[in-house]
């Protein structure tokens, strides 16, 4: 499954125990970054529907990214990895 070109299409996400994550993709139909913290707030390891695209950001609250603009994401593309036990946006940039 390709990226979609657009800004906070989420490339890659390594924590294969999250339930959108298949072969290092993110099917889920959208991704919610936290608050003062990159945390990936869509991790789950519920059932869940998988989205036929790639995941995008729809909302990034973490205010001090370089790449947050009034709560929307225009990096290029993130990747989610495990940190501290939990998923990140490892593309935050302060």
């Amino acid at each position: 499954m390709a990226a979609r070109d657009q800004n906070g299409c989420v490339l890659t996400c390594t924590v294969g125990e999250c339930s959108y994550n298949q072969e290092l993709e993110c099917l889920a139909p959208e991704i919610m970054v936290g608050d003062d913290h990159p945390r990936c707030d869509t991790f789950t390891r519920d059932r869940v529907s998988m989205a036929t695209q790639d995941a995008i950001v729809m909302s990034c609250a973490v205010a001090d990214c370089a790449f947050n603009d009034t709560l929307h994401c225009h990096a290029r593309g993130v990747t989610v990895d495990h940190h501290s036990g939990h998923a990140d946006c490892v593309t935050f940039r302060p």
